[in-house]
């Protein structure tokens, strides 16, 4: 046999070439492996990746950050779940102790915050009454116009006071009657009083006060006379004036007061009336005064109190003779009446005003046997007006009957008045008396 060289040349050269050796199979025994064998064989290795060391901690750490949130939220609905849901926050009733005394009530914000949050926004007022300058809502406003303002004859005698409803008037006229007594003839119109009075009779001067205001009229009685000066009876239906007299009326005996002085009436029977007799609208062309808002208190005066005397001759005492004194906490001014306060008996407050108008006029005695009054209503005169703690010299003027009197400064210019009641004292130039009591 032709012997077979394996030196490594001859296996390069001959390795693709088949031998007879090369069928001869291969002994079991495992036999270390050539380098070519090695090429082919794979060998374990552990996976490859391309993430870096930095990486995989970023990784590990949102792992435990969500973790965490998961542990969060369970524990969120542990305590809903056992803590709320499962745990009855109501005790028995039984168990409650009732405190009756002795603690200070929280306030409740329940009913706190609907009131701010919630309700409708406040309606402006907007609106000046024609009368006494007082501001209301359109609304309001609305109302009132289908109302006739309603003039009422209130007693003013020594018995017949404390009276009911004069802090609820917008203008108040007072004046002499007969003998030093006076009366007061009160227009209604903003405020609605279920009781007015004592009501009394009225005069002809007055009829010619109350024309420019269209009024509804209470009273009881009327001074009768062939004079026209005096002839309130005839003139009440001759000037066509909105009549009820005392429909509507009652007696009230208290045990203090007694008849003549003891009759009342009331604005809300006298609207109904006046509403069945188609009385129940604002006159449309009543003449308004000019209004104003209150002095700064840095530009308001000193006050005084004013002593008014309506008779120097029949005095009575000073059972008729009025004070009022300047309030500045209100910037308006208090009433005293024959040495006492004057009382609104309904609301039980002091008689009191915005404005005190205190008007000089002619008054003369008729010479008939009833001692009535010649009061010069129509014409001008001199006036002294009481305002933001100040005394206004000024004057006075009336047209005719229907004009409503018309007051002025020094210098002639109309005076604006401030919002509210306006009281008008009307003294004789010849025995009446205003005087100036200082503090």
């Amino acid at each position: 046999m032709k012997e077979i060289n394996i030196s490594d040349n001859n296996i390069k050269k001959t390795k693709n070439t088949p031998t007879p050796e090369a069928n001869i199979q291969p002994k079991k025994e495992t036999s270390p492996p050539t380098p070519d064998q090695t090429k082919s064989i794979a060998k374990p290795t552990k996976p490859k990746t391309n993430q870096t060391p930095k990486e995989i901690s970023k990784r590990k750490g949102l792992l435990i950050l969500s973790l965490i949130g998961l542990l969060f939220v369970l524990g969120i609905a542990s305590f809903y779940y056992f803590g709320i849901y499962k745990y009855n926050p109501n005790p028995p009733e039984n168990d409650i102790v009732k405190i009756t005394g002795n603690y200070i009530p929280t306030k409740i914000l329940s009913n706190i915050f609907p009131n701010i949050l919630f309700d409708n926004p406040q309606e402006p007022r907007t609106e000046e009454s024609p009368i006494n300058g007082l501001l209301f809502t359109q609304s309001e406003m609305n109302e009132l116009k289908e109302k006739r303002p309603i003039a009422v004859m209130i007693n003013n005698h020594a018995l017949a006071r404390p009276q009911s409803g004069l802090n609820s008037a917008d203008v108040v006229y007072e004046s002499l009657a007969e003998s030093g007594i006076t009366r007061h003839l009160a227009i209604f119109w903003s405020q609605t009083p279920a009781k007015v009075g004592p009501i009394r009779s009225i005069r002809q001067y007055h009829l010619e006060w109350l024309s420019p205001y269209d009024p509804i009229l209470i009273h009881d009685g009327c001074a009768a006379s062939e004079d026209p000066r005096l002839n309130a009876c005839g003139n009440t239906f001759f000037y066509n004036i909105k009549d009820i007299s005392t429909i509507g009326s009652w007696r009230w005996n208290d045990g203090i007061r007694y008849a003549p002085h003891n009759e009342y009436n009331s604005l809300l029977t006298a609207w109904e009336y006046a509403e069945d007799r188609g009385w129940d609208e604002f006159p449309s062309n009543f003449e308004s005064w000019k209004f104003k808002n209150d002095e700064t208190i840095d530009q308001r005066g000193d006050g005084y109190r004013y002593d008014i005397t309506f008779h120097t001759q029949m005095n009575n005492a000073g059972l008729y003779d009025s004070i009022w004194q300047y309030d500045p906490s209100t910037n308006s001014y208090n009433r005293w009446i024959g040495g006492r306060v004057d009382i609104d008996q309904e609301t039980n407050t002091q008689v009191n005003a915005k404005v005190v108008i205190i008007q000089e006029t002619d008054i003369t005695p008729s010479y008939d046997d009833s001692a009535r009054l010649i009061v010069d209503t129509i014409g001008q005169g001199d006036a002294i007006i009481l305002m933001d703690g100040k005394k206004i010299d000024g004057t006075w003027k009336k047209t005719s009957r229907t004009d409503r009197t018309t007051f002025f400064d020094s210098t002639n210019k109309e005076l604006e008045f401030n919002r509210g009641r306006v009281w008008i004292s009307i003294i004789a130039q010849s025995t009446g008396k205003f005087d100036i009591i200082e503090q």
